[in-house]
């Protein structure tokens, strides 16, 4: 005979007394209920929207280096995944990016203004004289060959820029037909150049590109940043996960605060807010450093440095091949 209060588990048929079963693990919800009721349930369980959220936010926002000093205490149960915290603060800045950050727009204008300003009309006429007796246009065989090499798809892109009245994209396109057959060149070569066939026919995908692939390769890069910091403070003894755990503490703390300049206006007090947002997590990661490793002030300065180095010499060829990937 049952208890009272006892009720059997419909995945393994035993007595389930508490919330989970014993023998299998499954909760009690119910799921065959109402719709709106089952998608909150989900939102709650999927961004963890509890107190466990803003004890978390709390820790990682004003006191930097904290909530990996308690996920190395083995307290965890009262604040949301390293992992789980990453992937939300990720997600919610690169969208906010794709949608108010206008970066191809805003690179064009920056690319053109800054060519303006810092070359003359005279300069720019020498330029491209030089250009042009420096440049040694493929020969009719090679533009062939050139062509016979290429998919179907890049061919016709690339028969595309040549007819385009806009001399850049048909020199670009030439410089690039030197390289000949492509079948017989190394594979390297041949992404490389399909990669920029497919940008000088459409620059709108470099801001595609990068906003697509991007968040994969910082957390691709994330172990990376684990591993040196690991080698930087070998002699703490710490196993490297939680080298690693602070590395997405720190990564998810730059999104949110990036996330939080992305929404501020770009003019009036705003903009003053907007770039403080921009510089604060350099002296966040050092402060975090010294609190998590205990170290001092001038060693944490020295370590943030050879750490920003080591990371950016992989981050920038990452951000590269993020734009020559398809997305």
């Amino acid at each position: 005979m049952t208890p009272a209060g006892v009720r059997t588990c419909p995945n393994c048929g035993r007595d389930r007394p508490e919330s989970f079963c014993a023998h299998c693990g499954q909760s009690d919800r119910d799921y065959a209920r109402a719709l709106r009721s089952v998608a909150g349930e989900f939102v709650r369980e999927t961004f963890e929207v509890d107190s466990r959220l803003f004890r978390t936010l709390k820790l990682l926002m004003f006191r930097p280096g904290s909530l990996t000093r308690e996920f190395s205490r083995n307290r965890r149960a009262g604040f949301v995944s390293p992992v789980r915290l990453y992937i939300f603060a990720s997600f919610v800045f690169f969208l906010l990016l794709s949608l108010l950050g206008d970066i191809g727009e805003a690179s064009a204008n920056l690319t053109d203004e800054s060519v303006d300003r810092s070359l003359t009309a005279e300069d720019r006429a020498d330029a491209e004289d030089q250009a042009d007796a420096a440049a040694q246009p493929p020969t009719e065989e090679q533009l062939a060959a050139f062509r016979a090499g290429l998919p179907p798809e890049q061919q016709r892109k690339a028969d595309d820029i040549l007819a385009r009245s806009d001399g850049n994209s048909r020199q670009l396109l030439l410089t690039l037909a030197q390289a000949g057959n492509l079948e017989e060149r190394h594979w390297t070569l041949r992404f490389f150049v399909l990669s920029m066939i497919d940008i000088v026919h459409d620059p709108s995908l470099i801001p595609r590109r990068f906003l697509a692939n991007m968040p994969i390769a910082m957390f691709c890069l994330l172990p990376f940043l684990g591993l040196i910091l690991a080698v930087f403070h070998f002699r703490k003894k710490r196993f490297y996960v939680e080298h690693l755990v602070f590395a997405i503490h720190v990564q998810t703390f730059t999104f949110l605060v990036y996330s939080v300049a992305l929404l501020l206006p770009e003019s009036g007090p705003g903009l003053w807010v907007r770039l403080s947002c921009l510089l604060v997590p350099y002296p966040y990661f050092v402060i975090a450093l010294r609190r998590y490793y205990d170290n001092g002030w001038i060693l944490s300065v020295v370590k943030s440095v050879g750490v920003y180095v080591l990371y950016s010499m992989a981050l920038i060829p990452a951000s590269l091949l993020s734009i020559l990937v398809t997305g």
